[in-house]
């Protein structure tokens, strides 16, 4: 994504695509580019026409094109992708703990050392969310605005994200 920092929202479900949306309208991130991964493929085309009736400029990686450099946004529209995802981040919001969905597993991302910010459902990772939190590998957030805030803070901070980035490595050896 060339020189740009990336913030995935990484297995959206429905709902939160909205809420997150209305989040980086109010609180654009920038030069940023917002990589916005839904959880089911069968709703990779229900993501693209709410970008199009926003009238948001967004490339899909099922195109398999460079990015414009001018685009901040982008549909992951692909499947068994998601560790290229988190290996390409520069923060990641896990899906589907900003509605009550339970989240999706946040291990993935901290072992592969990337920031983490998680909303207030995480009851199908409880204990991982917690402990990530705990130990520094994790931001708890209560709504899309703040994750956006953080997800903003963040990519503006080196140092903190190498701080989180080796907090979730040694979290996820720790539980190996």
């Amino acid at each position: 994504y060339g020189s740009r920092n990336v913030f995935l929202v990484a297995s959206t479900r429905e709902g939160e695509e909205a809420l997150l949306l209305d989040a980086l309208a109010a609180q654009p991130l920038g030069p940023a580019l917002v990589v916005m991964v839904p959880r089911h493929p069968q709703r990779f085309a229900e993501v693209a026409r709410l970008f199009e009736r926003r009238g948001i400029a967004f490339a899909r990686r099922s195109d398999s094109a460079q990015v414009p450099s001018g685009c901040a946004y982008m549909l992951g529209d692909s499947l068994g992708e998601m560790a290229s995802y988190y290996a390409s981040c520069d923060v990641a919001l896990i899906g589907g703990s900003l509605l009550p969905y339970g989240a999706q597993n946040l291990i993935e991302a901290c072992a592969a050392g990337v920031p983490v910010l998680i909303g207030p459902s995480t009851y199908n990772f409880a204990q991982a969310a917690a402990e990530a939190v705990q130990c520094g590998a994790g931001l708890s957030v209560e709504s899309a605005a703040q994750a956006v805030a953080e997800a903003r803070r963040l990519l503006a901070d080196d140092e903190g994200r190498k701080h989180m980035s080796a907090a979730g490595l040694a979290f996820c050896a720790a539980h190996r």
